[in-house]
């Protein structure tokens, strides 16, 4: 017996929700940074950013997109999206591989990339292709 695959999000949508939700991340940290700093940290998050990006985009947001298939509404996706990157950001923050970092902006940082994945999914929106509610089969019929 299979699961009913009523969400279709192809790869072409995965990468670019990855790649918004980067952009996102990239822009938060830069106006938080701020000042004279906007602009390198901007662009050190997209140049550092890009390669973690582009294997958690495959590695864990595939893998979600394909539990969430049988899952038709469409704002259930996005919080799933938004969990994932709060738990990866959550994850981060547990490990905490800068010693110069306070847990506080390790913990802020789970809020940002749980934001910017969720971000990323609503930017998707429109790719996903969402099958009408089929009727389940009678047997005998």
């Amino acid at each position: 017996m299979s699961r009913p695959r009523r969400v279709f999000l192809g790869t072409s949508a995965l990468a670019l929700g990855a790649l918004v939700s980067l952009l996102c991340l990239a822009v938060i940290l830069a106006v938080w940074s701020g000042g004279s700093w906007f602009l390198p940290m901007f662009l050190a998050t997209l140049v550092w950013g890009a390669v973690p990006a582009t294997v958690l985009a495959f590695c864990a947001g595939a893998p979600l997109g394909i539990l969430l298939q049988p899952v038709r509404n469409q704002w259930l996706h996005v919080a799933a999206f938004g969990g994932l990157g709060a738990l990866i950001g959550a994850g981060l923050a547990a490990l905490r591989p800068w010693s110069g970092s306070s847990a506080d902006f390790m913990l802020s940082t789970a809020f940002m990339m749980g934001g910017a994945l969720a971000i990323g999914r609503l930017a998707v929106w429109r790719l996903v292709r969402v099958d009408p509610d089929t009727q389940p089969s009678t047997l005998g019929s």
